[in-house]
C-alpha cells in the first residue's frame, strides 16, 4: 500500500500485552506502531503493508482505510486517561516522519472513532487535540 495518511487508536490493553497480542496471528489486529506511555515505539507493520487496525471504515469519501492509511496506537484507554508527554511527543514525531516521507499534511491525520462512527470511540477528543497540537509545534 501507499500511505495516504494515519489513524489514531489506542490499544485499551497495557503496552506489552498490545504488542505480544498484536503479535499473535490469531488476534487479526495490528498496527504499524504502538507507543507506550514512556514514548517507547514498537513497529509491528511496515508502512507499505496493510495492517488491520482500521475494520469497516472510510474517510473522505474513500471506504477500507486499512488500505490506504496507517495505524498507530497508544497503549491503554485514552478515554479514562491523559497522555504523558513522552508518548505524546513520541507519536508527534511518528507522524510528522510519515507526513514528510509520504507527502501529506495534518488533515490526513485522523482517529478511528472518526473514521468509524458508531463503532469505535478511540482515540478521545483530548488525545486527538493534544497529538495534533504537538505536531504543529514541532512542525513550526
Amino acid at each position: 500500500m501507499k500511505p495516504e495518511g494515519i489513524v489514531l487508536h489506542h490499544t485499551a490493553g497495557g503496552y506489552s500485552g498490545s504488542v505480544s497480542w498484536c503479535l499473535n496471528a490469531k488476534a487479526k489486529v495490528s498496527y504499524h506502531c504502538i507507543v507506550n506511555t514512556t514514548g517507547e515505539r514498537t513497529v509491528l507493520v511496515a508502512d507499505n503493508v496493510r495492517a488491520w487496525h482500521a475494520g469497516v471504515s472510510s474517510f473522505k469519501g474513500k471506504a477500507n482505510c486499512n488500505n490506504f492509511l496507517l495505524g498507530i496506537a497508544v497503549s491503554g484507554n485514552t478515554n479514562e486517561r491523559e497522555l504523558t508527554n513522552e508518548e505524546t511527543e513520541s507519536v508527534a514525531e511518528w507522524c510528522i516522519r510519515k507526513m514528510k516521507a509520504y507527502n501529506f499534511g495534518i488533515d490526513m491525520i485522523t482517529t478511528h472513532r472518526e473514521i468509524a462512527p458508531n463503532r469505535k470511540n478511540d482515540v478521545d477528543s483530548r488525545a486527538e487535540k493534544r497529538i495534533k497540537d504537538k505536531i504543529i509545534e514541532l512542525i513550526k
